[in-house]
């Protein structure tokens, strides 16, 4: 079968390569320059922030507890604060709120005032905790995947080179076979003189259902091969504090 006299295999082949291409080419240039700057944040705010943070949230003197609050808001305060290297727009806005409440502390010291400030503090905390190790996370994701690798043998590092470029064909089958759905529609609604008499809607889903499960089988493998480095996540540990409680009331 051709296609504007070209055939539909050559086709099919040069956009299959070129996907693949495209996917490696731009996702590494965009993963390096986001990897660049989450190392930025993660070094020079994250870190220290949250361990600041964590010192002041566990003090117990009340007294102590607000001079770190103090020294705190001194040090990220400024034009040249390493406040800057906050990623999130919210996180960023968050802490300029937690400025104004702090200056409104100083100016009125009461109780009233010392509650708000701890209060957005522990809020502020808990924001930062999380961008901590979320950028953890995703700085040293591979971690355990390299080191999986390097004492593995090199025939099963193979495997999963090839099934990783296997998981990206996948998706582009996803995509196209969706797309191929569109024109198919398309088609029905006003004919085209490229598509051949023997394409229906029947072929194009059976096409989608194809991608899908394949897709699907894919994404399988990845998630089963691919070592992922991750903290347990905040649900499963209160989960299983709750668990711990009532095995402890059972008993």
């Amino acid at each position: 079968m051709k296609v504007w006299g070209i055939d539909l295999t050559v086709i099919i082949i040069a956009l299959i390569t070129a996907y693949i291409g495209y996917q490696f080419n731009h996702t590494s240039k965009k993963r390096e320059a986001f990897l660049k700057e989450l190392n930025n944040s993660y070094n020079e705010v994250y870190f220290p922030m949250f361990e600041q943070l964590q010192q002041i949230i566990e003090l117990k003197d009340k007294t102590i507890k607000m001079e770190k609050v103090d020294f705190f808001m001194e040090e990220y305060s400024g034009k040249n604060s390493n406040i800057r290297f906050i990623a999130s727009s919210f996180l960023l806005e968050y802490f300029y709120k937690l400025r104004e409440v702090h200056i409104k502390y100083k100016q009125e010291n009461n109780r009233i005032n010392e509650k708000d400030l701890l209060k957005k503090i522990e809020g502020f905390h808990i924001m930062i905790e999380n961008e901590y190790w979320d950028a953890h996370d995703i700085i040293y994701e591979n971690h355990k995947q390299f080191v999986s690798d390097s004492f593995l043998n090199p025939f099963f590092v193979l495997i999963r080179s090839t099934l990783r470029v296997v998981y990206h064909l996948s998706v582009f089958l996803l995509w196209t076979s969706a797309t191929l759905i569109y024109f198919t529609f398309a088609h029905i609604v006003s004919p085209l003189a490229w598509v051949p008499e023997w394409w229906n809607i029947s072929i194009a889903l059976l096409i989608f259902l194809g991608a899908v499960m394949s897709f699907g089988l894919m994404l399988m493998f990845k998630e089963l091969l691919i070592k992922k480095n991750r903290r347990e996540s905040r649900v499963v540990k209160k989960l299983k504090e709750r668990l711990k409680k009532f095995s402890h009331r059972s008993i």
